[in-house]
C-alpha cells in the first residue's frame, strides 16, 4: 500500500469512529428510528394501532398514561432506580423487560424494545390479557372509549397507590388532550366503522374493502361511486353499495358505479325519481337486491359491459321499472 493510501485510510477510519461516537454520545437509537412517527408520542400511538391493532380510542388511553409515567422517554428511571422505561416497569417487571430484550435482540433502553415487551407482556400474562388487553380492545372508538382505555390501563396495568384518582385524571387527559388529536387518524380500517370522505360516506367491511353508504353532497345531481377510495393511509376497494344508500334522493339524475362493486343493496336507489342514467362499470355484480332501483325515472337507461349485458338485463328487470333500457357501455 502506498503512503498516500495509508494516510487516506487513517483519515477515513478516524471519521468513521467520530460518527459512531457521535451517535452514541447523542443517543441515536437505530431501533427507534425504524418506528413510524416524527416523535416518541406518535411512535407509541402508531405502534399500538398498526402492530397491536387497537382502535384510536384504545391507543389514546395508553398514550395518555405513558405521557404521565415517563413523558415518552424510554430512559426514564424512578423509585431509586427500581422502575424504568416508558411504563415505569417496577422491580420484577423491570427485570422481565431486560430478560425479554436480551432474548429477542433488543436494547431494553430503547423505545422499540420497550414497545415490543409491552406487547409481549399483555399477550402472555393471563392477568394483563384478561384485565387490560381484552377490555381495551373492546372500547368504542369515541371519546368515552378513550377515557375508558386510559382508566383501565392506569387501574389494572400501572396500578399506582391512589389508582382510582389517577385513573380518573388520566381518563380526562386521554379524552380532552389526545382524542381530539388522533381521532381522525386512519391507519387501518375497523370493520363496521363509518368514514366520511370527499367522495361520500363509506362503511368498512374489512381492513381493505368498504361499502358506499351516503353521498357527500346532498345537492349533487351526479354521483360517481369510485373503484377505490382513499381513507387515511388506506386505499380501499369499494365492493358494495349499502342498503338504502341513496334512497329517496330527489336530486340525482346520473350515477356511475365502479368496477369493484359486487352487490347493490336493497332499496339502494329506491325513490330516486329523477335518476335517468346509470352506468355500471363492474362486471362482478352477483346481487341486485330487492327494490334497489325501484321508483326511479321511467325509461331510465342502464349502460353495462357487453360481456354481462344479457345477465344484468334479467337481474335488473326484477328490481327496476319494467320499461328501463339496457345499453352497451363503451
Amino acid at each position: 500500500m502506498k503512503k498516500g493510501e495509508k494516510n487516506l485510510g487513517k483519515v477515513l477510519s478516524a471519521v468513521f469512529a467520530g460518527v459512531v461516537c457521535s451517535l452514541i454520545v447523542f443517543g441515536f437509537d437505530a431501533q427507534a428510528a425504524s418506528l413510524r412517527g416524527k416523535d416518541n408520542e406518535e411512535k407509541v400511538f402508531y405502534y399500538l394501532v398498526e402492530k397491536m391493532e387497537m382502535n384510536n380510542a384504545g391507543a389514546v388511553g395508553i398514550v395518555a398514561n405513558i405521557e404521565r409515567e415517563s413523558s415518552f422517554n424510554p430512559k426514564t428511571s424512578g423509585d431509586s432506580g427500581t422502575s424504568y422505561g416508558i411504563c415505569q416497569w417496577h422491580a420484577d417487571r423491570f427485570e422481565a423487560l431486560k430478560r425479554f430484550c436480551k432474548r429477542e435482540g433488543y436494547n431494553y433502553k430503547t423505545l422499540e424494545g420497550q414497545l415490543n415487551y409491552l406487547d409481549y407482556e399483555l399477550n402472555t400474562d393471563s392477568y394483563f390479557t384478561r384485565s387490560v388487553l381484552n377490555p381495551i380492545m373492546a372500547v368504542k372508538n369515541n371519546k368515552n372509549g378513550a377515557y375508558m382505555s386510559a382508566y383501565i390501563w392506569c387501574y389494572y396495568y400501572e396500578i399506582p397507590a391512589d389508582r382510582s384518582q389517577r385513573a380518573e385524571e388520566r381518563g380526562n387527559v386521554a379524552q380532552k388532550n389526545y382524542w381530539p388529536k388522533y381521532k381522525d387518524v386512519v391507519l387501518s380500517l375497523v370493520p363496521g366503522e363509518k368514514y366520511k370522505t370527499a367522495e361520500g360516506t363509506f362503511i368498512a367491511i374489512d381492513k381493505k374493502t368498504v361499502s358506499f353508504k351516503a353521498v357527500a353532497d346532498k345537492k349533487a345531481t351526479e354521483l360517481n361511486i369510485p373503484d377505490t377510495v382513499k381513507i387515511g393511509d388506506i386505499k380501499a376497494k369499494v365492493v358494495e353499495i349499502a342498503p338504502g344508500a341513496c334512497k329517496n334522493n330527489k336530486k340525482l339524475t346520473g350515477v356511475v358505479i365502479g368496477k369493484n362493486v359486487k352487490v347493490i343493496g336493497e332499496n339502494a336507489f329506491s325513490g330516486c325519481k329523477k335518476l335517468e342514467t346509470v352506468k355500471i362499470k363492474s362486471t362482478k355484480i352477483t346481487a341486485f337486491e330487492d327494490g334497489c332501483f325501484k321508483k326511479i325515472k321511467k325509461k331510465a337507461s342502464f349502460y353495462v359491459k357487453s360481456s354481462v349485458k344479457s345477465e344484468y338485463k334479467k337481474m335488473l328487470k326484477e328490481v327496476a321499472p319494467s320499461d328501463i333500457r339496457i345499453k352497451k357501455l363503451s
